[in-house]
Formats: structure tokens, sequence, C-alpha cells
């Protein structure tokens, strides 16, 4: 095997334990969106808050910017997540919660 094929496995090992670590931050991030239904249960709130969605976009370009990642990966990336999440809370407390 070319050693420079030896390098992408390397690369590509390290990958998959990032990938792991990413996997870890989503269950995290689960459990505290377990919190959240569990309020917005008690108090009767909406399941979506577009005006905080924003403001948490628009931070992590932010944080991706001071990290040296390119932006609108970061944004694409919690876009992805914010709406896989919502979709769950749906689920939960349903379209129409309250």
């Amino acid at each position: 095997m070319p050693d420079d094929q030896l390098d992408l496995d390397e690369i590509r090992v390290r990958l998959d334990a990032v990938d792991r670590d990413l996997v870890a931050v989503l269950a995290a991030r689960s459990r505290l969106i377990t919190e959240v239904i569990r309020f917005k249960r008690a108090h009767g709130m909406p399941v979506v808050d577009r005006a905080r969605e924003d403001r948490m976009l628009d931070a992590i370009e932010d944080t991706a910017r001071a990290d040296d990642l390119d932006p609108r990966i970061a944004r694409q990336v919690l876009r992805a997540i914010i709406d896989a999440f919502t979709l769950l809370e749906v689920e939960e407390l349903g379209p129409t919660h309250p």
C-alpha cells in the first residue's frame, strides 16, 4: 500500500473519531431537548421560536469564524440540527402546540 494511502487511512481514523464525538454532542443536545419539551408542555409554549433560531444561527456563524470554519457550513449544519430536533418536538407536543 502506498504511503499516501496510509496517510489517508490515518486521517479517516481521526475523522471517524470526530464523527463519534459529534454523535455524543447530539445525544447531549437530545437530552436537553427533552427538558425543553417538558418546559414547553408545562407552560403551553409553541414548538417553534423563529427569533431564537435566527439568533442561534447568527451566533454560530460568529463562533465558526472564530474557529476558522466557513460560517456557511456551521449555519447549514445547525439549521439541519434545529430542524431535526423540531421534528421531535412536534412529535411530542403536536404541530399546533399550545
